[in-house]
């Protein structure tokens, strides 16, 4: 399933955000800045770009640019086939439509969880976000209740982990040697 969206008027800004091309500097951003920029946004630890390919990041972030114009509580969070993704999709394409973007979505490629395609198409909702989107959002109340899957909850304490960063290893000292701290911690 291939998506278009209906051309879009202009909006004051220099190329419109919804009409970027590949030279946009937001496709020069690297992975790591682009997961710690979704992490941040969105409250969230993903960890590999190839996790946006449920299409449930992607509505988030355009939710971010324009509030409630995702139906959020259509956003399937836990979905885990590709038949799951394009549900997703539907209600990103909806919110395109609603606001005049007019880019390809490209879904056929970005439900296979391919890194590159995931990759170009995070580019650019991050330029979108750079143009257009709303600095004071709250992803957690957007989400409606709807529960994250374990990859992309945050950790316990509320702080977001830097990729590849792993969860639950005890902290050392600069030695290598696990700290009386976190040993009895464990013990306890």
């Amino acid at each position: 399933m291939t998506v278009m969206s209906s051309s879009r008027s202009g909006t004051g800004l220099k190329g419109s955000a919804a009409t970027v091309g590949m030279m946009e500097g937001a496709f020069f951003v690297g992975r790591s800045e682009l997961l710690n920029w979704v992490n941040g946004l969105l409250q969230t630890s993903i960890t590999k770009v190839e996790q946006c390919a449920s299409g449930a990041v992607y509505c988030q972030i355009l939710d971010a640019c324009h509030p409630a114009s995702v139906s959020m509580k259509k956003v399937n969070w836990m979905a885990k086939a590709d038949h799951e993704f394009i549900p997703n999709y539907k209600a990103l394409q909806a919110a395109f439509d609603k606001n005049s973007i007019q880019r390809h979505i490209a879904v056929d490629q970005l439900i296979r969880a391919k890194y590159q395609d995931n990759l170009e198409f995070l580019q650019f909702m991050k330029c979108y976000w750079d143009h257009e989107g709303d600095r004071d959002y709250d992803p957690g109340p957007a989400r409606e209740g709807k529960t994250l899957p374990p990859w992309a909850k945050g950790s316990a304490d509320g702080a977001l982990r830097a990729p590849g960063e792993k969860e639950n290893v005890r902290p050392r000292s600069s030695s290598g040697v696990v700290t009386k701290v976190a040993a009895a911690a464990d013990a306890g």
